[in-house]
């Protein structure tokens, strides 16, 4: 993130407020420590600082206690407002004494400029999102013609299922009157036996009779 000229002039002021009334600690051992100790409120390092690995894990340590970490271009002037005669990596200002209140408006301001920097990457996200979505509705445009073809299948088995229900009603009946015409058949020699054993006693009576008469 770049800051601008006014918000670099700002810090350098707030860090020579708080040296004289406040308390700050200057050099990237010195702000190390403040960091890890979660006492700093407001981190800065200097960006023309060779080589630049001096001071990189500054950024992470701030991140993970949550104080705002910026760079500034000049470890000359970073320097100068800390009150040393020579340059400096890195100036963390743990009391800002007075300029509480100019640090304070001093942090949403970086805070407001990185959302705005932050801002148009999002918008730039939708914007290659939206071709995917105009794709998907001609995927769609096949599956209307596989559900008409759905329906076709199922009445066909519909009606070779119907054809052997039909075969078996017609079967059944002929099945009662085979059996129907076998049961009545022996009812036919009941009637003849019954008029055999009428003429045998007819017979039986007249034997009878006749003997009656030759005695």
């Amino acid at each position: 993130m770049e800051l601008t000229k006014d918000i670099i002039e700002r810090i350098y002021s707030i860090i020579e407020d708080s040296r004289t009334d406040g308390r700050i600690r200057k050099g990237v051992n010195e702000v190390t420590k403040s960091l890890e100790r979660g006492e700093a409120k407001l981190s800065i390092a200097a960006s023309d600082v060779s080589p630049g690995e001096i001071i990189q894990h500054l950024a992470l340590l701030a991140k993970d206690k949550e104080i705002m970490h910026v760079e500034v271009p000049s470890k000359a002037e970073l320097g100068a407002a800390a009150g040393l005669p020579v340059a400096t990596a890195a100036v963390a200002i743990a009391n800002p004494g007075e300029a509480q209140k100019k640090l304070n408006n001093l942090i949403e301001d970086i805070q407001i400029l990185m959302k705005a920097e932050a801002e148009p990457v999002k918008a730039e996200k939708p914007a290659e999102e939206k071709p995917a979505e105009k794709k998907a509705p001609k995927k769609k445009a096949p599956s209307k013609a596989e559900k008409k073809e759905a329906p076709v299948e199922e009445k066909t088995e519909e009606v070779t299922e119907e054809k052997p229900a039909e075969e078996a009603e017609v079967e059944a009946p002929v099945e009662e009157k085979t059996e129907e015409v076998t049961e009545e058949k022996p009812a036919e020699p009941e009637a003849e036996s019954k008029e055999d054993k009428k003429e045998e006693a007819k017979e039986k009576e007249e034997e009878e009779t006749s003997e009656e008469k030759t005695e």
